[in-house]
């Protein structure tokens, strides 16, 4: 197998996402496997427009930080994100969230993946809800 195949293969395991307190079996399983489905076509998406725009004059999109988006992409798919430099790696549903919400800014609703891709947002933004202190809205003032 190529070094692009193997990057493009997800290693996210539900174990992984049990790192996250917040969530049981079930729950992680289900997450690791729309992560699985999602996660090459969001690499594939990436590398495209950072390729892309590399060559463009100028660039349309800020390419340092897609490029930080697809090396943390990466990390949170290996388990060795850290959220703190002093913390252990641990799955963290709302920096995925962010990852794949950054990804979803530059895919086209059109793309045969996209259906995928924002399955598996929806799922990270209801975990991510779970991590708000009691009391808090989950939405703003205006209720949207």
């Amino acid at each position: 197998m190529t070094a692009t195949a193997n990057r493009l293969m997800s290693a996210l395991t539900p174990e992984a996402v049990r790192t996250y307190p917040r969530i049981d079996q079930a729950g992680a399983e289900r997450l690791a496997r729309h992560w699985r489905t999602a996660y090459p076509a969001m690499r594939t998406i990436l590398d495209t427009v950072i390729v892309a725009q590399r060559g463009a004059e100028p660039p349309t999109v800020d390419l340092p930080r897609l490029e930080r988006v697809r090396r943390e992409l990466g990390q949170v798919d290996r388990n060795t994100h850290r959220v703190c430099t002093r913390s252990e790696p641990f799955f963290s549903p709302t920096t995925a969230g962010w990852l794949v919400r950054d990804v979803i800014d530059i895919t086209h609703i059109g793309h045969p993946q996209a259906s995928a891709i924002y399955r598996l947002a929806a799922d990270l933004a209801d975990l991510a809800v779970q991590d708000l202190p009691p009391g808090v809205e989950s939405t703003d003032k205006e209720g949207l």
